[in-house]
């Protein structure tokens, strides 16, 4: 499970290379952990930025390799954090309420993962964190805003299809 849905984050970030700060990987992440735990989840965030991050026609950096692959594995982690919590259970009486908590669960987390690599991208560059911090709030903006939509739109359809897999040796809530 982990290699698929590393498989399917990259190619879709490849895929969606011209659009700026818009990318599915964050929502796949996110989903791999509610459905499959923290530790699948987080895997699954930290391998796509190995590999995305290696391999950038944006170039390489360490320390940004670093600070990508650890923020993107907040998303598996919160995933699976709340696939136990009964307040973030899919609601079959209120799918809007559920959409609805899943759109500010995307913009919250994408808020700490722009925060993260924003202040690692300005201590690497050695350019003053509140430089990189407010020339990039329309990128953040974007990523957040996308990301908001896509966990609304996404997550509640996408955890219900999987749960309805046979998933052989896998526990899917």
């Amino acid at each position: 499970m982990i290699a698929v849905m590393t498989a399917v984050c990259v190619a879709t970030n490849y895929f969606l290379i011209g659009v700026a700060n818009v990318k599915l990987m964050d929502t796949i992440v996110f989903i791999t952990g509610l459905c499959f735990g923290s530790v699948v989840g987080a895997s699954v965030g930290i391998l796509t930025w190995m590999v995305y991050g290696t391999i950038n026609p944006y170039g390489f950096s360490l320390p940004i390799l670093i600070a990508t692959s650890s923020s993107e594995a907040i998303y598996g982690i919160l995933g699976g954090a709340l696939s136990k919590s009964q307040l973030f259970e899919l609601s079959e009486d209120n799918i809007l309420l559920s959409n609805l908590k899943f759109g500010v669960i995307g913009f919250l987390s994408t808020f700490t993962y722009d925060l993260l690599t924003n202040i690692a991208s300005a201590i690497t560059s050695g350019i003053p964190i509140t430089v990189v911090l407010i020339t990039g709030i329309p990128f953040a903006l974007i990523h957040q805003v996308s990301n908001s939509v896509l966990f609304f739109f996404a997550v509640t359809p996408v955890v219900k299809q999987i749960y309805k897999l046979d998933f052989e040796g896998l526990h899917v809530k």
